[in-house]
């Protein structure tokens, strides 16, 4: 068909029409009515296509778009079927662009040889529909949606993206987007958003845009103006997604942390489930259980046998029940060997306090079970070798003080009734300080059982100090004028007022002297001094003798300190009495500290006892002189030494004596005799002393009984007193002391 043929055909066909001859220019051949609104296409009628609609700066690509579906039908000789494009045309009224969308059909028209001749090109105006269709989609979404032209301006924006970005159409449309979103050029949006632009590929992607402090996820679609892009901010997704990462690291760092420590331990540690089935297993108890993966096994999985796994699975379920934990001990053979165990069984507990699952702990306790059994032999042993001790020591008390009693008395005796002459006297004196000494060890010897077994004990009463140094000096003063010590005595001359025991305050002052006369060279200086401060009443005594290394002064109160064994100054001693002072005066609640400036510069030792108020005075009588004992006293003891001496002491004083040697005897004397009072030893063979007196008061006796025995522990006291006795004596006493006694109870 000719061209002008072809004009005049679709001059009056209906609808949008271009007749393009198919050559390098898609040259006009003919157009339709309702081709216009760019001028009168009549004039352009022989013109290249490309010519007539040139490149549009506001919709750049349209004519990429349309040469390629051109050439397309060409090639294939079928129509194509462009999609949605930009093509913007002058308004009639002023002249100014209008953005317009067209649909178009390129259809080929082949001639008498089937080659392409012609395109019919047919264009479809999508304005309308995209704006009452795809743009009310858009419109509605809440998701931000908006489209960049080739020159990368905002051509369109749907509500969502304007409140994502929080900004206005007019803020944006028309704008550059890089030039109103700074750092975005350069960031994963720039890089994907030119690549799409470039290549017409799909991306799809997540960002954080840092001006926004917002994570966003985007999807570039190309669109024929440019690329449409979807978004959605994605920030609190993403820190939520963030901060489960983080606490997942948190519980995985948790995790190992734990599982390092549970690995750590020798213990076991183990959980099961509510089924019973384990879940977990430190690396110690897989070993033994010969197990590399514990989960899911059963006790019978694991090797238990069956009495055994019952048992802990009744125990697991009574744990699951109660919500309580369970202890027990028992032995299992495993990779190890056969070892006793103890474990706990405890619940788990969920949030609401509903059991979960059961965790548990093992421990070997064979090693510890062995060596607690050899710490109670041995605990066993030293026990019984503690009570040997205590025995042996008061049995060599016992022995000791049998004869050291007669002698006491014989030295009574002999003062009584011997001459006064110069040398009687020095012997006798020398006598009394040596069986003084031994009465001292034997006294201390009895002192070291009643430490050890915690049993020192005082009898407090209101007293003064000088009647405490009184007695304290009379013991020692005899070590000291042997030693020819020069002893100064200062001491306050207002009463001082104490409550302690006197006797045992005494021993403190009289063990200090006595180490001091021990240390100090003959001739040497020994000073007591006696003050007050606001609470206590201070005690001190300073020597000049060998003194201490300041280094070895904390020892010197331990038990059995003796001081440097090669000393040449001391003088016996068996270190206990130090140790005894420092024990008696903790009783009081005072305290004892000792000062030494070195090695030969004496030693300084300083008492603290609490001082007490004086006592409101009374009057009474003046204290009785010694009388004579007018009264009938029956003396029984296996000794004969012992019951000789005593009884001859005693008649010196007038009383009128018996002496027995054993019980039967004694019962019988008592009978016959009829004495005011009975003085007898404990210690005998065949019916002993406890025997005689429960027998005596059996038979209705009621003559006071005095216990004289070598037996002097408080056990002993105590025995004596529910057997009978009314008083208990030590071997050795003085002659004085038992005719005080004596006479007072006769009297009574």
């Amino acid at each position: 068909m000719s061209p002008a043929a072809l004009v005049r055909l679709f001059r009056h066909m209906p609808g949008n029409h271009i007749v393009l001859r198919a050559d390098a220019a898609f040259t006009v051949v003919a157009t339709s009515a309702g081709i216009g609104g760019d001028g009168d296409l009549d004039g352009g009628i022989g013109k290249g296509f490309f010519d007539m609609f040139p490149e549009r700066l506001a919709s750049p690509g349209a004519a990429d778009v349309l040469r390629s579906a051109f050439g397309a039908a060409v090639a294939s000789g079928s129509a194509q079927q462009l999609p949605v494009h930009r093509y913007d045309l002058a308004d009639a009224a002023d002249g100014r662009l209008k953005e317009r969308y067209w649909t178009a059909t390129v259809t080929p028209v082949p001639d008498a040889d089937g080659q392409v001749e012609y395109l019919v090109y047919t264009p479809e105006d999508a304005s309308a529909s995209r704006a009452t269709g795809a743009m009310a989609v858009l419109d509605a979404m809440s998701e931000g949606f908006y489209i960049v032209d080739r020159q990368w301006r905002f051509t369109y924006a749907n509500p969502g993206a304007l409140r994502i970005l929080d900004t206005t159409r007019e803020a944006i449309v028309g704008g550059a987007i890089f030039d109103i979103y700074p750092g975005l050029s350069e960031s994963a949006f720039g890089h994907h958003y030119r690549h799409t632009m470039a290549t017409g590929e799909r991306a799809a992607f997540e960002a954080f845009y840092p001006p926004h402090a917002r994570w966003y996820e985007v999807t570039v679609n190309p669109a024929p103006e440019g690329i449409a892009v979807y978004f959605r901010n994605i920030t609190d997704r993403v820190s939520a997604e963030e901060q489960r990462q983080a606490i997942s690291e948190a519980s995985d760092r948790q995790r190992r942390i734990y599982e390092t420590a549970l690995n750590s331990t020798p213990d076991f540690v183990y959980v099961f489930d509510l089924e019973h089935r384990a879940q977990y297993a430190n690396d110690a108890l897989r070993r033994v259980w010969g197990v590399d993966d514990v989960r899911g096994r059963t006790w019978m999985d694991l090797g238990y046998e069956q009495w055994h796994a019952d048992l802990h699975d009744r125990e697991l379920a009574l744990v699951i029940q109660t919500g309580a934990p369970i202890r027990g001990e028992i032995p299992f053979k495993g990779t190890n060997g056969t070892r006793v165990y103890d474990y706990i069984f405890s619940p788990v507990l969920d949030a609401d306090g509903h059991v979960v699952a059961v965790a548990g702990t093992t421990r070997d306790v064979t090693d510890r079970q062995a060596a607690e059994q050899a710490l109670r032999r041995n605990a066993e042993r030293l026990a019984e070798s503690d009570r040997m001790k205590d025995e042996f020591l008061a049995t060599l008390s016992h022995e000791l003080r049998n004869p050291l009693a007669p002698l006491r008395n014989g030295l009574e005796i002999l003062r009584m009734t011997t001459a006064a002459d110069a040398r009687a006297a020095s012997v006798h004196a020398m006598m009394e300080r040596q069986v003084g000494q031994m009465i001292r060890l034997v006294d201390d010897l009895l002192e070291v059982s009643r430490i050890s077994r915690g049993t020192l004990s005082i009898k407090r009463r209101r007293l003064t100090l000088d009647s405490v140094l009184d007695v304290a000096l009379d013991g020692v003063r005899p070590l000291v004028e042997q030693n020819a010590h020069r002893l100064q005595v200062d001491v306050p001359a207002q009463p001082v007022w104490l409550f302690g025991d006197q006797a045992r305050l005494a021993q403190i002052v009289s063990n200090v002297l006595t180490n001091a006369a021990r240390y100090t060279p003959r001739g040497g200086s020994i000073r007591l001094r006696a003050s007050t401060s606001r609470d206590d009443a201070i005690i001190v005594v300073e020597d000049d003798g060998a003194g201490m290394e300041p280094a070895t002064i904390p020892r010197m109160f331990e038990m059995f300190s003796r001081g440097a064994r090669d000393s040449t100054l001391h003088q016996g001693g068996l270190g206990i009495g130090l140790a005894l002072a420092r024990q008696l005066v903790e009783l009081h609640g005072g305290s004892i500290e000792a000062r030494s400036a070195g090695l030969g510069q004496g030693t300084t030792v300083t008492i603290r006892v609490p001082l007490s108020e004086a006592p409101e005075p009374t009057a009474g009588p003046g204290g009785d002189a010694p009388r004579a004992l007018d009264c009938k006293i029956l003396v029984v003891d296996d000794n004969h030494d012992v019951a000789d001496s005593l009884a001859e002491a005693l008649r010196l004083f007038g009383a009128e004596v018996c002496v027995e040697y054993g019980g039967e005897a004694a019962l019988e004397a008592m009978q016959r005799f009829m004495p005011g009072v009975a003085i007898l030893d404990i210690g005998m063979p065949g019916m002993n002393g406890y025997d005689l007196a429960r027998r005596l008061r059996g038979l209705g006796v009621t003559a006071p009984l005095i216990a004289l025995t070598g037996w002097g522990q408080d056990a002993d006291r105590k025995r004596a007193f529910a057997s009978g006795f009314d008083h208990h004596l030590v071997k050795p006493v003085s002659v004085p002391g038992v005719v005080e006694l004596v006479g007072r109870v006769c009297a009574a």
